[in-house]
């Protein structure tokens, strides 16, 4: 700006000084001077122009300048900002990730322990129903058992009444057996058995007289 308004006077000046060259011939001395005395108080008007102008260019300037300062001031602030407002926008969904994982890992946590628990009462369950069907096979083969034992003890107790009754057979006395007797009694024995006064006699006497075997004989 300031090589433009220099650029300015000198041009002017220049065409000042060409147009009193060619009056020159016809002007005087005086002439002259006062256009002499013009041109340097117009000079000085001119520097005085200059010099406001150069003051303007430079107030321009600085309010150019401190408004550039303003805007890149505001500039710097709206970036710290918008810095801000990121770092917010970052840690809210940083926040909002780890409240997300949380929430999952919690999921999956109760979902093992309902895994868990499920798993745990299907296995009681199962025990529960082997138990059972333990207990239900040893009560059957402990019924089974005691049938058996039943069975056996009936069979034995068959087979006892069979060998009894067959010794009570080969132990019935032939006709003509001496037998003893006592005069009171009302059994006959095969010997003295007990106390008393035992005599002999035939079986057929024995029998005759309404007597019967001893138990502990036959």
């Amino acid at each position: 700006m300031k090589k433009f308004i220099k650029l300015g006077l000198i041009l002017a000046l220049g065409l000042t000084f060409g147009g009193c060259g060619d009056n020159a011939t016809n002007e005087t001395t005086t002439s002259q001077s006062q256009t002499i005395s013009s041109l340097e108080k117009s000079n000085q008007d001119l520097k005085a122009t200059v010099s406001s102008l150069e003051k303007t260019v430079n107030s321009f300037e600085k309010e150019k300048a401190e408004e550039e300062k303003a805007q890149n001031a505001q500039q710097e602030q709206k970036q710290r900002e918008l810095a801000n407002t990121k770092k917010a926008e970052e840690e809210q969904q940083r926040k909002e990730q780890a409240a997300k994982d949380a929430a999952e890992k919690q999921a999956a946590e109760q979902a093992e322990a309902a895994k868990q628990a499920e798993e745990k009462r299907v296995a009681e369950e199962a025990r529960k129903v082997e138990e059972q069907r333990v207990a239900q096979e040893a009560a059957a083969r402990k019924q089974a058992e005691e049938q058996q034992v039943a069975a056996q003890a009936q069979a034995e107790a068959e087979a006892r009444l069979q060998q009894e009754t067959q010794s009570l057979q080969v132990a019935e006395p032939a006709q003509g057996q001496t037998v003893y007797v006592t005069p009171t009694g009302s059994k006959y024995h095969t010997h003295k058995c007990g106390n008393g006064t035992y005599s002999p006699a035939t079986l057929e006497v024995a029998q005759g007289r309404g007597l019967t075997a001893c138990a502990k004989c036959y």
